[in-house]
């Protein structure tokens, strides 16, 4: 592991956890493997998060997504609001301040399969059939590469906690969303600082981004603030509520917001992983020092159970203790 001292105000500095997961060498059974294994581990316990190094993809398909998500994100709202999902956090969303959009964002459900790609594309630009072709294909390369970093993320940490034996039935079961977002600072010119601290429902979620910082992360066990530098080939690799459940609190998920001083517009790219079927805690994870905490349960409930909540409620892990924790 990788860790670069980063400025947190004052006198004081801390490591970034940045983790190297582009290596040529980096294959099974392997020493690098096992060393890269165990720090993703100690990453995703200690911090609930960490940044994965990697441009394993294809030359310029950094820009290609980012002006993919701008040209979607341009769009009138009334196209955008054709992008509908009753899911939590699946469809358009944006947020608004003095009349004005200081947040946007839209989804793209089961976006490895390239007819959903497609389906989404015609949806947004139906009378232009190059436009629609051209970001199909990038947003469809684009998920490749993140579900193949996902994956590789999984197969560590799985293998970490000596339970590899689920890991291709977690990999068959896992459904994928896309989220092309965009930030502003507040109409009156103002840094922007409403957005709230939030944990993601999802298994892992993966952000990368264009070159406006904002992104910030709470580290677990410091209980600290940590500022995120991006880089085209840095993507921050994120805990979960579910994972938090299944790993039986070893990995408690990662509270993140977006804080936008810059002038220019933030776009990110958002890759969630969610389960299709029952996630249970698998009884390696049990003894006598981590009880049994959570009840099996469906992913998708728990994004029904997120609907019914006050708004104050959604943002924080406690929900999935509600919803499926064992008193």
């Amino acid at each position: 592991m990788m860790l670069r001292i980063v400025k947190m105000g004052g006198n004081e500095t801390r490591e970034l956890p940045i983790i190297n997961l582009s290596d040529k060498n980096l294959k099974q059974n392997t020493e690098l493997w096992s060393f890269t294994r165990d720090s993703v581990r100690e990453a995703m316990e200690h911090h609930g998060w960490f940044v994965a190094e990697y441009n394993n993809f294809p030359t310029g398909l950094h820009q290609s997504i980012l002006e993919a998500a701008k040209e979607l994100l341009d769009l009138p709202v009334e196209i955008k609001l054709k992008n509908e999902n009753h899911k939590a956090g699946h469809g358009y969303i944006t947020m608004m301040s003095d009349g004005q959009p200081v947040h946007e964002g839209l989804g793209i459900d089961q976006v490895n399969d390239v007819q959903q790609c497609r389906g989404f594309s015609r949806l947004m630009w139906p009378d232009d059939h190059d436009d629609n072709d051209r970001f199909c294909e990038t947003v469809h390369a684009y998920a490749k590469m993140q579900a193949e970093l996902e994956q590789l993320v999984i197969r560590m940490l799985f293998e970490s906690y000596n339970v590899e034996k689920y890991t291709e039935k977690y990999i068959g079961g896992t459904r994928y969303l896309l989220r092309l977002l965009k930030y502003r600072r507040l109409p009156n010119g103002e840094p922007n600082r409403k957005f709230i601290s939030h944990t993601d429902k999802s298994f892992i979620s993966i952000l990368h981004q264009n070159h406006i910082t904002g992104l910030m992360l709470k580290s677990e066990k410091e209980d600290v603030w940590y500022h995120f530098t991006p880089s085209p080939t840095r993507f921050v690799v994120i805990a979960g509520d579910a994972i938090m459940a299944w790993s039986n609190d070893r990995i408690k998920a990662c509270y993140h917001k977006v804080e936008m001083e810059s002038v220019e517009m933030r776009y990110s790219l958002g890759f969630f992983s969610f389960q299709e079927g029952m996630i249970s805690t698998p009884e390696e994870m049990v003894d006598k020092d981590h009880p049994l905490a959570y009840n099996p349960f469906h992913h998708d409930g728990l994004l029904e159970y997120y609907e019914t909540l006050e708004v104050h409620l959604k943002a924080h892990r406690t929900m999935t203790k509600a919803y499926c924790g064992i008193p």
